[in-house]
């Protein structure tokens, strides 16, 4: 059974993604992991952090007894690219420090498009990629950074589900989870 698939007016279409481009031998990481005790409270870096599924990171604003029924499994998670950073501060003449995104996940080496509606693995913690999404007013208003909000427009990040429990730290490898093979 396939899962219904739910469309946010402020998802990019996947045509206009201006993140990384999609390779064929991609091998990622995870550079830095962020919560947000607070809605609008300052992230947090942290080393490691406890991913519980259905739920978000433990300790993080969107954790929660379970998306799944608040039919909201986009909300779990956020990934964003250490690459897409780079490029928004080369292009706009901005400091943007990954903690400003207001992100969880900042990766590097990760086509985020190629996850997409795919199912992937950060260590040992499966997730599924749900949407790619837009910036907020909310962001630019809570990160202070005049501008961040035309840098990261068509590149803002991925918004996962967490499939599986386990503990995210920084450093992990990042890859697709191996096809099931029908039985």
């Amino acid at each position: 059974m396939t899962p219904s698939k739910t469309t946010f007016t402020w998802e990019t279409p996947p045509e206009l993604w201006r993140g990384l481009k999609p390779s064929a031998a991609w091998k990622g990481s995870v550079v830095n992991l962020y919560i947000a005790p607070e809605p609008a409270g300052p992230m947090i870096s942290v080393s490691e952090v406890r991913a519980l599924a259905d739920r978000g990171l433990e300790g993080d604003r969107f954790f929660r007894e379970s998306w799944a029924a608040a039919k909201r499994p986009d909300k779990a998670v956020s990934l964003i690219e250490q690459e897409v950073l780079e490029m928004a501060e080369s292009e706009q003449q901005l400091t943007i420090a990954g903690d400003k995104t207001r992100r969880n996940i900042i990766t590097r080496g990760v086509p985020l498009i190629e996850l997409l509606d795919r199912e992937f693995m950060i260590g040992n913690v499966v997730m599924r990629g749900i949407r790619l999404f837009e910036p907020c007013a909310h962001l630019e208003k809570v990160s202070r950074i005049s501008g961040i909000f035309r840098a990261l427009e068509n590149r803002s990040g991925l918004k996962a589900a967490i499939l599986s429990d386990g503990v995210l730290r920084i450093g992990d490898p990042i890859a697709l989870q191996a096809a099931k093979k029908a039985s």
